[in-house]
Protein backbone atom coordinates (compact mmCIF):
# COMPACT_ATOMS: atom_id res chain seq x y z
CA UNK A 1 0.00 0.00 0.00
CA UNK A 2 3.08 2.49 0.87
CA UNK A 3 4.22 1.74 -2.60
CA UNK A 4 0.85 2.93 -4.27
CA UNK A 5 0.58 5.88 -2.11
CA UNK A 6 4.59 6.59 -3.42
CA UNK A 7 3.57 6.50 -6.94
CA UNK A 8 0.39 8.50 -6.61
CA UNK A 9 1.67 11.13 -4.88
CA UNK A 10 5.32 11.06 -7.42
CA UNK A 11 2.59 11.26 -10.24
CA UNK A 12 0.87 14.23 -9.14
CA UNK A 13 4.06 15.75 -8.34
CA UNK A 14 4.88 15.69 -12.67
CA UNK A 15 1.73 16.53 -13.70
CA UNK A 16 2.18 19.72 -11.58
CA UNK A 17 5.61 20.28 -12.75
CA UNK A 18 4.11 19.65 -16.29
CA UNK A 19 1.16 22.32 -15.60
CA UNK A 20 4.13 24.72 -14.51
CA UNK A 21 6.22 24.39 -17.44
CA UNK A 22 3.46 25.05 -19.71
CA UNK A 23 2.69 28.64 -17.74
CA UNK A 24 3.12 31.94 -19.77
CA UNK A 25 6.68 33.13 -19.66
CA UNK A 26 9.01 34.80 -22.04
CA UNK A 27 10.88 31.97 -23.88
CA UNK A 28 14.70 32.29 -24.41
CA UNK A 29 15.81 33.16 -27.88
CA UNK A 30 15.89 30.11 -29.86
CA UNK A 31 18.46 29.45 -32.80
CA UNK A 32 17.06 27.90 -35.81
CA UNK A 33 16.56 27.65 -39.33
CA UNK A 34 14.01 29.88 -40.64
CA UNK A 35 10.14 28.27 -40.76
CA UNK A 36 8.88 26.86 -44.11
CA UNK A 37 5.74 28.64 -44.74
CA UNK A 38 2.78 26.41 -46.67
CA UNK A 39 1.22 29.06 -49.34
CA UNK A 40 -2.29 29.46 -48.37
CA UNK A 41 -4.63 32.33 -49.36
CA UNK A 42 -6.91 34.02 -46.71
CA UNK A 43 -10.44 36.16 -46.53
CA UNK A 44 -9.09 37.58 -43.49
CA UNK A 45 -6.32 40.42 -42.89
CA UNK A 46 -4.12 39.39 -40.38
CA UNK A 47 -4.07 41.33 -37.57
CA UNK A 48 -1.45 44.25 -36.56
CA UNK A 49 1.64 43.88 -34.15
CA UNK A 50 4.74 45.34 -33.09
CA UNK A 51 8.13 42.41 -32.88
CA UNK A 52 11.28 43.19 -30.82
CA UNK A 53 14.32 41.43 -31.41
CA UNK A 54 16.19 40.14 -27.98
CA UNK A 55 20.01 40.26 -27.61
CA UNK A 56 21.38 38.51 -30.11
CA UNK A 57 23.33 34.86 -28.96
CA UNK A 58 26.15 34.94 -30.94
CA UNK A 59 27.84 37.15 -34.13
CA UNK A 60 26.14 35.73 -37.19
CA UNK A 61 23.08 35.38 -36.24
CA UNK A 62 19.53 37.57 -37.52
CA UNK A 63 16.47 38.23 -36.48
CA UNK A 64 13.64 36.68 -38.25
CA UNK A 65 10.40 38.79 -36.38
CA UNK A 66 7.03 36.81 -35.17
CA UNK A 67 4.06 36.97 -37.27
CA UNK A 68 1.18 35.57 -37.58
CA UNK A 69 0.65 32.20 -39.36
CA UNK A 70 -3.09 30.77 -40.80
CA UNK A 71 -3.57 27.68 -38.96
CA UNK A 72 -6.60 25.39 -38.47
CA UNK A 73 -9.29 28.63 -39.45
CA UNK A 74 -7.30 31.10 -37.53
CA UNK A 75 -4.73 33.33 -37.05
CA UNK A 76 -1.72 32.33 -34.55
CA UNK A 77 1.14 33.91 -33.88
CA UNK A 78 4.25 32.28 -34.33
CA UNK A 79 7.22 33.56 -32.10
CA UNK A 80 10.48 35.30 -33.18
CA UNK A 81 13.48 33.27 -33.46
CA UNK A 82 17.74 33.60 -34.07
CA UNK A 83 18.46 32.01 -37.20
CA UNK A 84 22.23 31.33 -38.32
CA UNK A 85 22.81 33.92 -41.18
CA UNK A 86 23.99 32.94 -44.99
CA UNK A 87 27.11 35.11 -46.67
CA UNK A 88 26.20 36.34 -49.97
CA UNK A 89 22.43 36.04 -49.00
CA UNK A 90 19.55 38.60 -47.95
CA UNK A 91 16.92 37.34 -45.46
CA UNK A 92 13.34 38.24 -46.48
CA UNK A 93 11.08 38.75 -43.17
CA UNK A 94 7.61 37.20 -43.36
CA UNK A 95 4.66 39.55 -43.79
CA UNK A 96 1.25 39.10 -45.34
CA UNK A 97 0.66 40.84 -48.51
CA UNK A 98 -3.33 41.64 -50.63
CA UNK A 99 -3.68 40.28 -53.85
CA UNK A 100 -5.36 41.93 -56.36
CA UNK A 101 -8.47 39.22 -55.37
CA UNK A 102 -8.41 40.64 -51.97
CA UNK A 103 -7.05 37.69 -50.17
CA UNK A 104 -4.02 37.67 -48.01
CA UNK A 105 -0.83 35.92 -48.68
CA UNK A 106 2.16 35.26 -46.49
CA UNK A 107 4.92 35.51 -48.05
CA UNK A 108 9.29 35.94 -46.81
CA UNK A 109 10.75 33.81 -44.41
CA UNK A 110 13.42 32.80 -46.95
CA UNK A 111 16.39 33.60 -48.36
CA UNK A 112 17.49 35.59 -51.54
CA UNK A 113 21.09 36.18 -53.16
CA UNK A 114 22.10 40.00 -52.32
CA UNK A 115 22.59 40.61 -55.75
CA UNK A 116 18.77 39.69 -56.52
CA UNK A 117 17.47 41.64 -53.14
CA UNK A 118 20.09 44.57 -54.31
CA UNK A 119 18.27 45.27 -58.16
CA UNK A 120 14.71 45.44 -56.52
Amino acid sequence: MHNKLLLTLLMAAAATVAVDANAKKPAPAKVAAPAKVEAVAVDVAPPSGSWESPQAPANGHIWSSGYYEWKDGHYTWKQGEWILDKPGMDYRQHKWAQRADGKWVLTGGDWVSEKVAGSK
